[in-house]
């Protein structure tokens, strides 16, 4: 999976967190994986600040980062 082995988890460098591709709204997660709500929600404490990359299509930790990282210049997460 080449999309795979080119995110760095937990890395030192810039963070997911702080890309204009990743996503965490809650509501956002919760649409793109529907039976979310079956067991918990996208709004759980155990979730922390995960969220989706949009560029690479895959659920993140905010510490995680890639090749991809563009710096998000507002806040519109």
């Amino acid at each position: 999976m080449k999309i795979f082995n080119s995110i760095q988890l937990g890395n030192s460098g810039p963070i997911c967190g702080q890309c204009v591709h990743f996503q965490s709204d809650p509501a956002i997660i919760e649409a793109a994986y529907p039976g979310l709500k079956t067991m918990s929600s996208g709004y759980a404490s155990v979730r922390d600040q995960d969220g989706l990359c949009n560029y690479n299509q895959l659920y993140l930790s905010a510490r995680d980062s890639c090749p991809h990282f563009t710096l998000r210049t507002a806040d519109f997460n």
